[in-house]
């Protein structure tokens, strides 16, 4: 068969796999993270998970703890002083200055929706006095919230030893923690402002970190994180149609993704509203299949957009990797060998890709777990 037959045929493949209408309700969600849970929070029932009870930096997550201490201590409508410690706290931040007088409330606004770090550290000094008196009440409600495998040492997420969470107790603590009215609330609020009650007239305009609330189809509350070494992180959870899941993921590469394609498994995507149809590059798609047995892309993208890879497997051996990559290109992927290395050892890692497209990657794992090729994991490598 010619070549032109050939891009035609994986043409007319790509494109009846990726406008179908039922794969989404089937394909069970390809996750970037390296922990994530999913969980009816009416049911306790666990609906997919991955490296759920894996102690992890939770980056700013860990507010979700701070937000609930300060709830507890019914001094919402008390005042604390910023310190230069907690002025002096790194970004996310809303730059309070010192000496400035804050209302618990509006502090707690901030924490949650710009989670901001020296909101953070003037609550824990305010209430509890100092950084690590505030942890020691946090690790308390922690446990009380049911988390049994987290330890918190500061108010915000930032890195430190000892410092860590799992995706599950995030989640248990997450959905105790939305019982609470006035939690709720303020995990609702899109847009706000603030203003200190001495020290300065500033008006300071607050916006949720969280573009689920704002653009999503389903309402998705919950709280973000990212750090170097904890990655991309969220709590939250997401209702519709009389229930509510709860989600938590750690250390992702591709957030926003991975939250819709778990929500999406939860729910049942053709059970939700019908979402903005997305833009379709067949041809892309097909002179990415077709680019042969090096696995190299035939088809440059713009800077600024993200290639999609599915990780098949990975090896210590390189016969090992190189006798998969010869199958898998028999049977028509495009796949390639990649070197990495896992600890002091090299690893092989076989790769199914490039994509143009989510849609287009997810389809092609799904025919790959179908056929037993293990739990194939989507990876984002942005340019």
């Amino acid at each position: 068969m010619g070549r032109t037959k050939s891009l035609s045929l994986w043409a007319v493949l790509l494109a009846s796999l990726l406008v179908s209408p039922s794969w989404a309700v089937s394909v069970r969600p390809i996750v970037a993270a390296k922990a994530a849970i999913l969980i009816d929070n009416q049911t306790g029932e666990v609906l997919w998970q991955r490296n759920p009870d894996l102690p992890l930096p939770n980056a700013s997550t860990t507010k979700i703890v701070t937000a609930m201490v300060a709830l507890q201590s019914g001094r919402l409508n008390d005042t604390v002083t910023v310190s230069p410690e907690a002025a002096e706290a790194p970004p996310s931040k809303i730059n309070l200055r010192p000496g400035w007088r804050m209302r618990v409330r509006d502090l707690l606004y901030a924490l949650l929706l710009n989670s901001a770090n020296d909101s953070a550290v003037a609550l824990a000094e305010g209430l509890g006095g100092s950084v690590p008196n505030f942890a020691t009440r946090m690790n308390a409600v922690a446990r009380a919230l049911g988390a049994n495998n987290t330890h918190f040492v500061n108010p915000n997420g930032l890195p430190a030893d000892d410092h860590y969470s799992t995706a599950r107790d995030l989640a248990t603590m997450f959905a105790r923690s939305l019982q609470n009215p006035i939690f709720e609330n303020i995990v609702s609020t899109k847009t706000t402002t603030i203003a200190p009650v001495a020290g300065s007239a500033r008006q300071i305009a607050l916006r949720s970190h969280n573009r689920l609330l704002a653009d999503y189809r389903i309402q998705v509350l919950g709280k973000t994180g990212w750090t170097r070494a904890a990655k991309k992180c969220f709590v939250g959870a997401g209702r519709f149609g009389g229930r509510e899941i709860g989600v938590a993921v750690l250390g992702s590469t591709d957030l926003w993704g991975d939250l819709k394609d778990l929500l999406e498994y939860g729910f049942g995507a053709g059970s939700m509203p019908d979402p903005a149809a997305p833009e379709l590059d067949v041809a892309a798609a097909a002179a990415n299949a077709a680019a042969g047995d090096d696995g190299e892309e035939r088809v440059r993208t713009p800077r600024g957009t993200s290639r999609y890879f599915v990780s098949v497997r990975s090896f210590r051996d390189v016969n090992s990797a190189q006798r998969l990559k010869a199958d898998l290109a028999k049977k028509g992927y495009p796949c390639s060998v990649r070197k990495a290395r896992h600890g002091r050892q090299p690893l092989y890692q076989v790769l199914v890709g490039s994509y143009p497209s989510r849609n287009a990657a997810k389809q092609a794992a799904s025919r790959l777990e179908r056929q037993r090729q293990s739990q194939p994991r989507l990876i984002v490598a942005s340019r």
